[in-house]
């Protein structure tokens, strides 16, 4: 089967379950489509790794005069931004789908991470007046994937809800990105802001490029396949999914639904309206809903506290009662988002040129 490509989860508005969904997508996809897939965890906050690996792994990556570990993190892949160098090393230590109940690769984040902000901003800078060490330093994450995207059939990325440097140079090197949502109007808003930011940096990026391409072009191939040459490749849209809402009934009486019932209808004409221009061929509006995401209430937890996705959970993980109607309530949606994601993945990747 031909790779999938990099996969961004993203989104403005913070608390939509993202990193939840990141992670548990990535584990059913590879133990149901038998895909070998690779989780970045580029979030400064390190969710992601903290919910897959074990403890006594983040231990020794985070605690002070811990342990040595056999992994890099984010951190270790990007330590020659950090010095000034353009160029990343191509020796990356990653954690295999031994060392978690997940299944999965696991690229850990770090929070020094979030220091690459100012120098990335200051790069990108750089690139907008044609420097070509500012373009490839821009273009981190293409050159990161460069070196990755033979060895995964996919690639997912779990990033922080910020519209700073850092995602900036994430979403110019990945295939596609999907938002998670939460049924509310901040998610609305959230989605505009996502749309015009793209916009506004996909265009300067094409502008950049033109004029580095005309001042350095026989430098610039020299790196070929690691700055890319044109935004209309970068972080194309596949999917969203809503977090579904609880309704509370008073007297026999259901409140505060209709506002929830408004804004899922405001949903899709929001998603059409600013994300149109970036829906990844040949998907149209009406293959983006990729699921409603249920709510698991003890779930969660129980999965954090067992390093375990929430479709593996077992009684002696403390699963009990009526948390398995839960377990298989949650069981039906991943499947079915799954199924939804690997379609659009599938069928953009069949046009996709790099």
């Amino acid at each position: 089967m031909a790779a999938l490509g990099s996969l961004c989860f993203f989104n403005n508005k913070g608390g939509v379950g993202k990193t939840t969904l990141a992670c548990n997508i990535a584990s059913y996809l590879a133990e149901t489509e038998k895909l070998n897939v690779l989780l970045v965890d580029a979030d400064p906050q390190c969710n992601a790794t903290q919910l897959v690996l074990p403890d006594e792994e983040t231990e020794k990556l985070y605690a002070p005069g811990a342990g040595v570990t056999n992994v890099d993190s984010l951190k270790q892949v990007l330590l020659p931004l950090l010095k000034g160098d353009a160029s990343l090393g191509s020796d990356h230590r990653i954690a295999g789908p031994e060392s978690n109940r997940f299944g999965i690769s696991v690229l850990p984040g770090h929070p020094h991470v979030a220091l690459l902000e100012d120098r990335l901003s200051t790069n990108w800078t750089q690139f907008m007046g044609a420097d070509l060490g500012g373009a490839r330093v821009s273009n981190w994450n293409t050159q990161l994937l460069s070196q990755l995207k033979t060895k995964y059939d996919l690639i997912i990325y779990d990033v922080g809800p910020s519209l700073g440097a850092l995602n900036r140079s994430i979403l110019i090197g990945v295939d596609y990105f999907m938002a998670p949502m939460g049924c509310d109007i901040f998610s609305l808003i959230g989605i505009e802001n996502i749309a015009n930011w793209i916009d506004q940096w996909r265009n300067y990026y094409d502008q950049a490029y033109a004029q580095v391409m005309s001042r350095h072009e026989a430098s610039l191939q020299e790196y070929g396949g690691q700055v890319r040459s044109t935004s209309s490749v970068m972080a194309r849209f596949v999917g969203y999914t809503v977090q579904q809402y609880i309704t509370k009934t008073i007297r026999d009486e259901k409140r505060a639904t209709g506002a929830y019932e408004e804004i899922l209808r405001k949903i899709p004409k929001e998603i059409s309206d600013s994300l149109g221009p970036f829906i990844a061929p040949p998907l149209s509006v009406g293959d983006l809903r990729l699921g409603d995401v249920p709510h698991m209430f003890s779930l969660v937890p129980l999965a954090q506290t067992a390093h375990t996705p929430i479709h593996k959970l077992t009684g002696r993980d403390g699963l009990s009662g009526g948390q398995y109607q839960q377990q298989r309530q949650y069981q039906e949606f991943i499947g079915a988002l799954a199924e939804s994601l690997m379609r659009n993945l599938r069928r953009s990747a069949e046009l996709r040129h790099d």
